[in-house]
């Protein structure tokens, strides 16, 4: 299984840079996808040479964690 990595950097005027790697063909968007619902809608994207290799099947699972 290919190593899975997300590059998450915050800006001083907040905004959020999100750097996905590991995943091929559209997989990708569904993983930054799931960053877009926490931190909202994505101004722009931009693929890596990864977005155009042969896709393969990935799993999500998205928990909530609660604090008390």
């Amino acid at each position: 299984m290919p190593q899975r990595e997300f590059d998450i950097t915050i800006a001083k005027d907040g905004s959020v840079e999100l750097h996905v790697t590991g995943y091929k063909g559209r997989a990708c968007l569904e993983a930054a996808r799931i960053f877009e619902k926490i931190v909202g809608e994505m101004q722009s994207e931009r693929q890596t040479s990864e977005f155009y290799e042969p896709e393969e099947q990935v799993q999500y699972r998205q928990d909530q964690h609660h604090g008390r």
